[in-house]
């Protein structure tokens, strides 16, 4: 099975689309969503619907569960607490009853799908003994592990440790992250989008990254009142605090007639 591997879209339109056109030409017999379809982004519907018609198989991230309501907002970090109301009105009701039919985690033959972890959608897995633990806790049948939440591609191995994404090894179990389609969290000028092609009957995988119009993107942003950083958020840098007061400001006031 030849699996077009997506994670962590949070409504980039524009992302998705580039990422499915990339992974139709290369030829995909199925596709796989590691949840947070939605959240941050200006387009929820359009990727939920574009998924849909993919018949995606998909799970839900702890952004799913913020939009309808079952994880408290509270603990989020700054940017989820101010998109997330965005996200709960502009979800329409279709869009809505299929992110709440997602379930948390999915198994198809040897291969186990959840977003954070098996356990915890909220959780981020980026150690080894993370990866061990989240491995030892699949089903004895199951070898290759597809989590995302942390907008970074790796692929772990449970003997020897990260490797390349190039050829799968013959034994032993794997996680595989394919990274964010739509929110890039790299050091990088232009935002990408990151997905993987995962071939299990040959033993493949390839990590890819594609161009999108980013500019699209961002007037999108612009015209829901979002901020900038929903689509990019480079580690390390210094939140544009005057920008995102006066984003959220444009926002109150379309939104309270203020």
């Amino acid at each position: 099975m030849r699996y077009g591997v997506l994670s962590d879209v949070h409504g980039n339109g524009f992302a998705l689309r580039a990422a499915v056109d990339r992974l139709t030409r290369l030829g995909v017999d199925g596709w796989l969503c590691a949840g947070d379809i939605v959240g941050y982004g200006p387009q929820p519907n359009e990727c939920v619907e574009l998924l849909a018609e993919l018949d995606a198989r998909c799970v839900a991230g702890n952004h799913e569960l913020l939009a309808l309501g079952r994880l408290p907002l509270e603990r989020s970090g700054r940017l989820a607490r101010e998109t997330t109301p965005w996200t709960r009105a502009a979800l329409r009701d279709d869009s809505r009853a299929y992110l709440a039919g997602l379930p948390l985690t999915l198994r198809l033959g040897d291969l186990v799908m959840a977003h954070g972890s098996l356990t915890d959608p909220e959780r981020y897995v980026t150690q080894d003994t993370q990866a061990s633990a989240e491995l030892r806790r699949m089903a004895a049948e199951a070898r290759v592990l597809v989590l995302g939440h942390t907008h970074r591609p790796w692929l772990y191995h449970e003997n020897a440790g990260t490797l390349p994404a190039t050829a799968l090894p013959p034994a032993g179990r794997l996680l595989v992250n394919p990274g964010s389609v739509g929110q890039s969290r790299q050091r990088e000028r232009v935002p990408r989008a990151r997905f993987l092609l995962l071939d299990l009957e040959r033993g493949e995988i390839r990590f890819l990254t594609e161009p999108y119009d980013v500019d699209g993107a961002r007037a999108a942003l612009r015209a829901a009142g979002l901020p900038r950083s929903c689509i990019h958020v480079p580690p390390g840098r210094l939140r544009a605090v005057p920008r995102r007061a006066r984003t959220l400001l444009r926002y109150a006031r379309r939104h309270t007639g203020i």
